[in-house]
């Protein structure tokens, strides 16, 4: 036999024989207290006495509004826009570090200056390439107008065509590599040579990583900084595919993080998979949070329940629903005003949605909107009618 809540059963029990063995039945009246055990074996009574001893709550059956929910879990993550890896496109050393992890940075804030004898190489290499496609656009052009007049050679013209083409390209290619490297080409193709470069932030973001050391040399694969930010985080949930089917866009998430139990916190769904996992049979879904306070973090486990709809049903509190084997019951009250006792008939239900403490009820039978019914020691008093049950056997 199962309840839902027997914390109070040991107290209540003590009660009971302390009012009964207070209380000893007269030896005339033993054939009464007999006849009534027998009686009863279907119903419990309490008296006035007992009633108010054990805080007995009795009212109707109310309406509530239930949400029906699927339960969840996960951990949150960061999507691939609020993540940053910092590399450099050209082998270099490092000059200077210019943040430490857990610095906010801005996009384009200098994160560290970089060195080598290749990137002055560049620059020299684009300025002769510049004043020669300067020769050559002037010599092409020359030539464009003698080959239309019939005075130039089509194999010299198609020679300088082709020469300036290619340099055309090769100064195309080196004003890419310069803008990469964030150089001022135009201030390269006047005579400046800038020494140093400087590596700056693609996002805004906290500094998650730092990979280098002043002096170092880094070739273009390997990551040197690591940056994230963090207000966009959101819940990486799974569902398990026997739920799958209730779950959709725009559902609210009431959920909480291992770290920080006593915070209840929701979130919204805004993306739902649509291919199960083959080890776990579960889809993945992606709900979005508020993180303005920037307490949550990336890695962090949450688990929580998926808001699937709201509807009024008839609740009790989880303390007026017993179990008894695969059953469920309820228990209906009737008081005797004249005798000042309480009469206490099982009823036979179902369960619905579970809400904190509230628990959906479905009677197999009709009843009435005026009908008491025990709101708390369901589990005492179906101990007690099974008792009398027992000792009318014997």
């Amino acid at each position: 036999m199962k309840a839902y809540n027997i914390s109070a059963v040991v107290k209540l029990m003590a009660l009971s024989v302390i009012i009964f063995g207070c209380k000893q039945t007269p030896p005339h009246d033993h054939q009464e207290a007999s006849q009534q055990a027998s009686s009863h074996g279907e119903h419990v009574v309490l008296s006035l006495l007992q009633y108010q001893a054990l805080g007995m709550s009795v009212d109707t059956l109310p309406k509530r509004a239930m949400e029906g929910f699927v339960e969840t879990n996960g951990q949150l993550i960061l999507p691939p826009q609020s993540q940053a890896a910092v590399t450099t496109v050209i082998g270099a050393n490092i000059q200077s570090v210019d943040v430490i992890e857990g610095n906010w940075v801005e996009k384009g804030q200098i994160l560290a200056k970089l060195y080598h004898p290749d990137l002055i190489t560049l620059q020299t290499e684009y300025t002769s390439s510049v004043n020669q496609l300067d020769y050559l656009e002037q010599s092409y052009a020359r030539q464009e107008k003698l080959y239309a007049q019939s005075v130039s050679a089509g194999k010299d013209f198609q020679k300088i065509k082709a020469d300036y083409l290619s340099k055309k390209a090769t100064v195309n290619g080196q004003l890419a590599q310069l803008k990469l490297l964030h150089i001022n080409a135009d201030k390269v193709k006047a005579g400046h040579i800038y020494e140093t470069v400087a590596l700056t932030a693609p996002i805004d973001g906290y500094i998650q990583s730092v990979n280098v050391r002043t002096g170092q040399f880094v070739a273009p694969s390997e990551v040197l900084f690591e940056i994230v930010r963090t207000d966009h985080i959101h819940a990486h949930f799974k569902v398990f595919e026997s739920d799958i089917n209730k779950v959709k866009e725009g559902q609210t998430v009431h959920f909480m993080v291992e770290s920080q139990p006593e915070t209840q916190r929701e979130a919204t769904i805004f993306a739902v998979g649509k291919v199960f996992e083959s080890t776990s049979k579960a889809v993945n879904l992606h709900a979005e949070l508020d993180n303005k306070m920037g307490t949550l973090l990336p890695g962090m486990y949450a688990r929580g329940r998926i808001v699937t709809g709201s509807e009024r049903t008839l609740v009790l509190p989880k303390d007026a629903v017993v179990m008894d084997g695969e059953r469920h019951f309820i228990f209906q009250a009737e008081e005797h005003p004249q005798s000042g006792e309480w009469h206490f008939y099982p009823k036979e239900i179902s369960t619905g949605l579970v809400d904190d403490n509230w628990v959906e009820v479905k009677p197999h039978h009709e009843i009435d909107s005026d009908m008491l019914f025990a709101w708390n020691n369901a589990y005492y008093l179906l101990a007690e009618m099974q008792k009398s049950e027992t000792e009318h056997h014997h």
